[in-house]
């Protein structure tokens, strides 16, 4: 036992962005991922308000949802799928980089939980591109939409790079803000009743910052899913009652 040598988890370095900025011109796909992966570091504090629209067996289902970011391991998510602003069918996500904490307001439950570690190694430079686990300055729920939109890295590898992907031109989301908008032809990751030679997706990026603003999946003409940022603010000053989650005294916790 005296030979075992203690193992110390490393420490994330946060690097800055390989790229500052993108061309004037339309860039090429290669340097617009690689402007997409950095993107949560051009920003110390980020506030995105998406709108989010699935296509269920009960019909078409609305979410907003309102991230609040502040590096680094700061975040509240609020989703809310009523119109109604006393409604009480909203949920809550919250995290410090330590704890994480969640409240359905809906069924009054709530839990308090530890950030999740990666293996040891997972994300060391010293491995292949392709066998780094990224590691998020500031982590959020993981496979979210949110999660999506601003850390793209994922987005990336496992579904724009299994098909063609060309890019169709530009507009204008999130309050007037400059998009790249890109086209992917029949991804291949997805569930299987959706890996269809008729899927594609459209996506839009935000041409200063490289967030996704735009998230649009289709199987022939009709749109399954479609996620939209309404509003984008970086940078702003974000007090530190913008990530507090007030839990009711009867709340049930769960463990």
């Amino acid at each position: 036992m005296s030979e075992l040598v203690a193992v110390t988890p490393s420490v994330p370095v946060y690097r800055s962005p390989a790229l500052v900025a993108l061309d004037a011109d339309a860039p090429r796909l290669e340097d617009l991922f690689t402007f997409m992966v950095d993107a949560e570091l051009r920003v110390q504090t980020l506030r995105m308000r998406i709108e989010e629209r699935v296509g269920t067996a009960r019909g078409e289902e609305l979410h907003t949802i309102e991230l609040v970011l502040r590096h680094p391991g700061r975040a509240r998510i609020t989703t809310r799928t009523s119109t109604d602003p006393l409604s009480r069918d909203y949920r809550v996500w919250a995290s410090d980089g330590e704890i994480v904490t969640t409240y359905d307001a809906r069924d009054e439950r709530a839990s308090m939980r530890p950030v999740r570690i990666s293996p040891v190694g997972a994300s060391d430079r010293g491995k292949p591109r392709y066998a780094q686990v990224y590691a998020p300055r500031t982590a959020l729920p993981v496979s979210s939409i949110t999660d999506t939109m601003v850390h793209p890295n994922g987005l990336i590898r496992n579904v724009l790079l299994t098909g063609p992907v060309a890019l169709m031109g530009t507009t204008h989301l999130a309050g007037g803000r400059e998009t790249l908008v890109l086209r992917a032809d029949h991804p291949r990751s997805a569930h299987v009743l959706l890996d269809r030679p008729d899927r594609w997706m459209e996506i839009g990026v935000d041409r200063m910052t490289g967030f996704i603003t735009l998230l649009s999946e289709h199987v022939g003409d009709r749109v399954t899913r479609h996620a939209q940022a309404i509003a984008l603010e970086i940078d702003a000053s974000v007090p530190d009652e913008a990530f507090a989650v007030h839990l009711p005294a009867d709340v049930r916790m769960i463990y």
